[in-house]
């Protein structure tokens, strides 16, 4: 583990997905200007590619695609949360996302391990991910993970 600033992070992971996309989605990213803290440097940019990626994906053709990357600071949390405004998750596949090899892409396009390697990597820096779809439409993924006294206090 290192302190490292998750905001820069998380800016560099998704310009690394977007960059790639052959139709870009909008990107907008709502977070504070600097958050440091402590846990696995490549654990969480894995897990922030594997997100924007997966939006990027469902966005792919969407004239108005969107994606948003929201973070903050709530106690002892940083708070990461990837949303899209594609198709939202259907509602009798939620339960099975985060499974190894399952996948709701078409057969060749995905390999139903990115958000299965995402929740577990979650889980061994202390924090969690989750998935829900919004009232808009579309899908949110929030990453919990905490950071310790010694990042609080760099911040």
């Amino acid at each position: 583990p290192e302190v490292f600033d998750v905001i820069k992070l998380v800016r560099t992971a998704a310009d690394w997905v977007i960059k790639g996309e052959r139709h870009k989605p909008q990107l907008v990213i709502d977070a504070p200007e600097r958050l440091d803290i402590e846990g696995r440097k490549g654990h969480l940019h894995q897990i922030v590619v594997n997100l924007v990626q997966n939006a990027a994906d469902v966005l792919a053709g969407q004239a108005d695609g969107r994606i948003t990357i929201s973070v903050e600071r709530s106690g002892t949390l940083a708070i990461l949360t990837v949303s899209d405004n594609g198709t939202g998750i259907p509602e009798d596949k939620i339960d099975k996302i985060f499974e190894p090899f399952f996948t709701t892409k078409p057969i060749g396009q995905g390999t139903g391990l990115g958000l299965y390697v995402s929740y577990s990597m979650a889980q061994k820096n202390g924090g969690d991910l989750s998935a829900a779809n919004r009232p808009e439409g579309g899908a949110a993924f929030t990453l919990r993970i905490p950071y310790n006294e010694h990042a609080r206090r760099q911040s």
